[in-house]
């Protein structure tokens, strides 16, 4: 007697997460929320500090910095930053970097 037609599969927890964050439409939070503990790991406390937000938009990060020279020192480094934010989240996140 069977009572559930059940897929004997077995998919690992973190696919079946990334599924149901997908279903949701919650995905790009827990990416931003992801990006915002990189940011802090990789650019150091001292940029962590001068740094006001940071939101993603359609797969641009938008990065709110209170330096303007900062900024403008940060801007040359732009496809590093994304490339290792990427490599770090081990998967494409980010398309694009802008400085405000």
């Amino acid at each position: 007697m069977s009572f559930s037609k059940r897929n004997k599969e077995v998919t690992p927890l973190k696919e079946a997460i990334d599924k149901l964050l997908k279903v949701y439409k919650i995905d790009h939070k827990m990416a931003e929320i992801d990006l915002q503990k990189e940011w802090k790991e990789m650019m150091g406390e001292t940029i962590a500090r001068k740094t006001k937000s940071l939101e993603l938009r359609k797969r641009v990060l938008v990065i709110h910095i209170e330096s303007s020279v900062l900024r403008h020192e940060l801007s040359f480094a732009k496809e590093k930053l994304k490339e290792s934010l990427n490599r770090k989240l081990k998967k494409r996140v980010i398309d694009e970097i802008l400085f405000r």
